[in-house]
């Protein structure tokens, strides 16, 4: 009788001890599987912000162009390859616009042809993209400027600050 109840309670302790790290092996599952669900959802979060970061932090500049000049090529190659494709530095413009708001002066390159049509003194919308802070020898400037549009004088200029222009700013619609 002695042997039967230590078998029986043995069996309970097995039973009991058996349920318990089945128990603690589920809420360790569980908490894997939300580390591992958050540590794609913060990598997913910084490889789209770190590859994209000059298009999710370009900035909206509004204002009139104190320079606008295309940018000296001597010694580059016009035509490049078997080809025959011209070389993008051809079309390089230096810009510099005056910021409307703050009286800062932007500046940046740009290999976008629309700045041949822009003289000193009109008055643009562009989108500047900065280097990402991570490219140290570059950070805190742009190397690109984008006209959205231009005007003769600043004074047809409507700046629109809605949801909707901020929307069409953040995906370069025109």
């Amino acid at each position: 009788m002695i042997q039967e109840n230590d078998v029986k309670q043995h069996a309970l302790k097995g039973a009991r001890r058996a349920l318990l790290i089945h128990k603690l092996s589920m809420k360790f599952l569980s908490l894997m599987k939300k580390v591992v669900i958050a540590a794609v959802v913060v990598f997913l979060f910084v490889w789209i912000f770190g590859t994209n970061y000059s298009f999710v932090f370009k900035r909206r500049v509004v204002g009139e162009v104190v320079a606008v000049e295309r940018v000296d090529i001597n010694g580059v190659a016009v035509v490049t390859g078997n080809t025959q494709q011209i070389n993008p530095q051809v079309f390089s413009f230096s810009v510099g616009i005056k910021d409307k708001k703050s009286g800062e002066i932007f500046m940046a390159s740009s290999e976008d042809r629309q700045w041949a049509a822009v003289t000193k003194g009109n008055c643009v919308i562009a989108a500047y993209f900065p280097y990402p802070p991570w490219n140290l020898s570059k950070a805190n400037t742009n190397h690109n400027a984008r006209l959205m549009r231009n005007f003769v004088n600043c004074e047809q200029l409507v700046d629109d600050d809605s949801i909707w222009e901020k929307l069409r700013f953040f995906f370069l619609m025109n």
